[in-house]
């Protein structure tokens, strides 16, 4: 089908999808007429035509010029042929850092690498210089220089250049630009022993080929899988439609609660509303007059009581304090009626110590005989009368006047004290009088049913109080749902944002996956055909083993899958594929050298393709005896030149593996690396 009738099907078929919403049909067709196009690469191809290399893994320094052809680097083990395959690559391409070849690259007796590439690019030459030191850790290799014309020294200058002007020069920035690792890409390019699935086994292999043959539809479904990308749902857009639904319910019950509550104070408020009502009623009736009068002459009762008591406190205190001091009175007087006894003892108390006449020391003895008889109890004299005497008479007199003063007060005492206890006697019938009256009082308020008015009152006014008082705490409550509410509303918000973002990516997801089985079945159509072409040219190539491992394939069948994995068939019914053998198994690489030759070939016919015509080999017997195959690995490297006729081939081998020399030479030019070290 010619490629103007494969897009217009697309087309049509993009505008008849169901599945397709309208407003994707533009942009979708837009999409199509962007990508459908071929990869447009440099006319001029790329070749080697000497590598320098010095320290890289166990070579110290090689040089060796490389033939427009065909050329066999060969060698005692461990002379640096494989690494010769390795250091090439990692001139053009420095080093991956999960590249499996180039583990220690750095010989143990340098301190740093370098490889020096002379490319020719259709009639210009370039040197690729690139080196990589050891520090702390490998330096240096993603910074190439490149000299243009090296050989004209005069004229040549080593610059700075970034690795995409290296692609430019092999010329895979194409491929590179589709989104293709420049390893993975080189690996269709070179056979190494110790990766033989580099490029078989790679994920993009099978759209690299595509490309590589003008399967344009595959840039379409790469574009397409790029979009599909974009529109995988992020961890949140994930779990949108959960959270949402889960949030638009806390809300829904949050609601819920809340009108519960206002209903709930709805009713409080309608009963706050009947009590303050039946409140206003009782005062009313409180308010009448026979309700006031009583209610003010109870309070003046009260009032009068308390007066009454406080007045009679007063008194008792008083009455109290009169019996005291009447108390105190009789007390003294009674000693007044025990003075004679008591003036003798008193006399001797108050006797002198020292004598009145004389003035010498008295001792108590002669105290008494001074009492008893009038003389001075030292020195014997009389004591004057008038002196004695006077002392006593006065004494006597103011003991008299004294008892009189005393007997005055007792009796003044005494008198208020009746006083007081007629006053006490009042006051108590008085206040038991106004008790009587204000239980009357109280007795005609239960009567009349002013108390239960009261009562009722005062309980309603509590029960209003607490209804407020939860009315109060409704309100909070509901203040509070609200807030909640209001959170958990933006939540709502957010998430249906993401959940719309959600929606959109779904939707243009089912719609690009609908345009990529579109853009599949047309894609199948055409790999098929080059399938066809594959499984011929492979077939033919078959031929060459006549000794080995495929001496008795009868066909090769490429997959009817995606991907360009094939099957060899035998005389014997059983089968090889790649995909089943070991990685170190020597038919594995037969394999290799099979797919990637035929596939190779295939691209000669190709009128775009990658510039670099360049095939590396390394170890193409193995790195085993393998007598079985040694001969129609021989057979096939005789024939290779043929086959790739455009294609500078390079083989590394050991001296040992060296068979048919003499038919070799004829196709390779032969370069033992202990010449050039």
């Amino acid at each position: 089908m010619s490629e103007p009738r494969i897009k217009e099907e697309v087309r049509q078929s993009i505008r008849e999808d169901e599945a397709i919403d309208d407003e994707y049909v533009d942009e979708f067709i837009d999409l199509l007429d962007a990508k459908y196009r071929d990869l447009e690469f440099d006319d001029e191809l790329v070749s080697l035509t000497r590598m320098d290399i010095e320290g890289f893994k166990v070579i110290d320094e090689l040089d060796v010029s490389i033939s427009d052809r065909a050329t066999i680097i060969h060698g005692r083990n461990s002379k640096g042929k494989s690494s010769f395959i390795e250091a090439t690559r990692f001139n053009l391409f420095g080093r991956d850092n999960d590249d499996p070849l180039i583990t220690r690259p750095i010989n143990r007796n340098y301190k740093k690498l370098k490889t020096d590439g002379y490319w020719r690019k259709g009639r210009r030459n370039y040197l690729v210089h690139r080196e990589m030191e050891r520090n702390q850790s490998y330096e240096g290799h993603n910074k190439p220089n490149v000299i243009e014309n090296p050989e004209d020294s005069e004229h040549s200058e080593a610059e700075q250049r970034t690795q995409s002007e290296v692609d430019d020069l092999i010329g895979i920035t194409p491929l590179y630009e589709q989104g293709f690792n420049r390893f993975n890409i080189f690996s269709l390019f070179s056979i190494i022993s110790g990766d033989l699935r580099s490029f078989y086994g790679w994920d993009e292999a099978t759209d690299l080929i595509d490309l590589l043959f003008g399967i344009k539809l595959t840039k379409v479904d790469r574009a397409i899988r790029s979009e599909l990308d974009e529109c995988k749902l992020e961890d949140e857009e994930q779990e949108a439609k959960t959270r949402l639904l889960e949030y638009k319910q806390r809300a829904k019950r949050i609601n819920d609660e809340i009108q519960e509550l206002r209903q709930e104070q709805e009713q409080v408020e309608d009963q706050l509303s009947e009590k303050v009502e039946r409140r206003e009623e009782l005062d009313r009736l409180l308010d009448k007059s026979e309700a006031d009068s009583a209610l003010s002459e109870k309070i003046d009762l009260k009032d009068e009581i308390s007066d009454t008591q406080s007045r009679l406190q007063e008194k008792e205190d008083e009455f109290r304090s009169v019996k005291q001091e009447i108390s105190k009175l009789k007390d003294e007087t009674a000693t007044d009626e025990i003075a004679p006894a008591l003036q003798e003892i008193q006399q001797l108390i108050s006797l002198p110590n020292r004598c009145p006449v004389c003035t010498r020391d008295v001792d108590p003895e002669q105290q008494q005989r001074f009492n008893d008889h009038g003389d001075c109890p030292l020195c014997g004299k009389d004591v004057p009368d008038d002196r004695y005497e006077t002392v006593s008479e006065v004494d006597e007199e103011g003991e008299i006047m004294e008892r009189e003063k005393r007997q005055e007060e007792l009796e003044e005492l005494e008198s208020r004290q009746r006083t007081l206890e007629g006053e006490i006697k009042f006051l108590e019938e008085e206040l038991e009088e106004k008790r009587d009256q204000l239980e009357t009082l109280k007795s005609r308020e239960e009567q009349s049913g002013f108390a239960e008015y009261k009562r009722e009152k005062e309980k309603i006014e509590q029960e209003i109080e607490n209804l407020r008082d939860k009315n109060t705490s409704l309100e909070l409550s509901i203040d509070a749902k609200k807030g909640t509410l209001h959170g958990v509303a933006r939540q709502v918000w957010e998430w249906n944002q993401i959940d719309e973002e959600r929606q959109r990516k779904e939707q243009r997801m089912d719609a690009l996956e609908s345009y990529q089985s579109i853009i599949s079945e047309e894609r199948k159509k055409a790999r098929r055909r080059l399938k066809n072409r594959l499984e011929e040219r492979m077939e033919s190539l078959l031929d060459v083993f006549t000794r080995g491992t495929f001496a008795n394939a009868t066909g090769v069948r490429f997959d009817r899958g995606d991907s360009y994995s094939y099957t060899i068939h035998r005389t014997d019914n059983t089968q090889k594929s790649p995909g089943l053998l070991g990685q170190t198994d020597a038919e594995l690489l037969l394999h290799m050298l099979l797919f990637h030759t035929t596939v190779l070939a295939e691209l000669e016919e190709e009128r775009e393709t990658v510039p670099l015509k360049l095939l590396l080999i390394d170890s193409p017997y193995g790195n085993g005896p393998d007598d079985e195959n040694a001969a129609d690995v021989t057979d096939f490297l005789l024939e290779l030149p043929e086959i790739l006729e455009s294609y500078q081939l390079i083989v590394a081998m050991a001296d040992s593996n060296l068979t048919g020399r003499d038919k070799l030479e004829e196709s390779y030019a032969l370069e033992p690396v202990e010449q050039h070290i």
